[in-house]
């Protein structure tokens, strides 16, 4: 099991590669954040999933790795086109730390109808577990995001940061640029060239990547319904994401993204409320990316 040690340097990598402008990642502005209790910055999210995401994809136990080398033939020969992450955080990554992926043997089920090939991970930071789950590859989307979509031309031709639809979906249109992508895997150590070398004319974005641009979504639609980042700062409870593998691998850069966030779901009590947002991201081709269920929850409920 590797180990890899982070640095501001990595943070700032995330950070410009997605557009996060959450001051937890700031190395300047971080204690403007009320009551921080973190005490410096912290590493993104999504910058996590990535090490999750490419550390999977280097262990013998993954998918792939089994599905051609196994000497039983225990796994689908079924195309497995999507893949999920559920990822539930439990701590935080600062510069300095080493960290480190777990990954247990793989196991196929089904969830629903669907078939799943399903790795169970867990991400440490200094021997500690801060984030935990499973990588899944599935036969379909698990994940549904929002269920209700309006009409694909409606989402496409719409303004951006607007609200469209009786729902008030939010919509932020994003882009795919390689040389982000390639910030970005080298933010979470990952080699990029595995991923994209314009030498060979090779571009293949990680699954992360995409699913990364939903933070600055999610950060911009807080700013445009009038939250304060400062005085009322959330933090991530737990990741439920499915992207589309084949639908991927059409990309290429400047292609857009068309990112719809729902209103927020509110659960709990009041001292541990939490509020669930569902999004789907829709491509100009009328083709659906992936769908996410990302689950926030106020830092003053931690504090309690």
């Amino acid at each position: 099991m590797s180990e890899y040690i982070i640095s501001q340097m990595h943070i700032e990598a995330a950070r410009n590669s997605t557009d996060d402008f959450n001051l937890f990642h700031d190395k300047n502005r971080w204690q403007k954040i009320k009551d921080n209790p973190f005490q410096g910055p912290v590493a993104l999210g999504f910058q996590l999933g990535c090490f999750v995401e490419d550390q999977t994809n280097r262990s013998l136990k993954n998918y792939l790795h089994q599905l051609h080398n196994a000497e039983e033939p225990y796994i689908s020969q079924n195309p497995l086109n999507f893949s999920q992450y559920e990822l539930t955080f439990a701590g935080t990554v600062k510069p300095g730390d080493n960290i480190s992926l777990v990954v247990r043997d793989g196991r196929l089920s089904n969830i629903g109808n669907a078939e799943c090939f399903s790795n169970r991970i867990a991400l440490k930071a200094n021997g500690k577990t801060v984030l935990l789950g499973y990588k899944r590859q599935t036969s379909e989307h698990i994940v549904k995001g929002i269920t209700a979509l309006p009409d694909f031309s409606d989402i496409i031709e719409s303004k951006d940061r607007s609200f469209i639809t009786p729902e008030q979906y939010f919509v932020k249109r994003k882009y795919m640029i390689v040389g982000n992508a390639k910030n970005f895997l080298t933010s979470s150590f990952a080699e990029q060239s595995e991923y994209i070398d314009e030498f060979i004319d090779k571009v293949s974005f990680p699954e992360m990547y995409p699913l990364s641009l939903l933070s600055s979504a999610l950060l911009e639609r807080a700013q445009a319904v009038g939250q304060d980042l400062i005085k009322e700062p959330m933090i991530y409870l737990s990741h439920k994401l499915s992207i589309d593998k084949k639908v991927l691998k059409t990309l290429k850069s400047n292609h857009s993204l068309n990112i719809l966030i729902s209103p927020p779901q509110i659960s709990g009590k009041e001292g541990a409320i939490s509020e669930t947002h569902q999004c789907t991201c829709v491509l100009s081709t009328k083709e659906i990316l992936f769908h996410a269920e990302i689950q926030l929850a106020p830092l003053s409920s931690l504090l309690k």
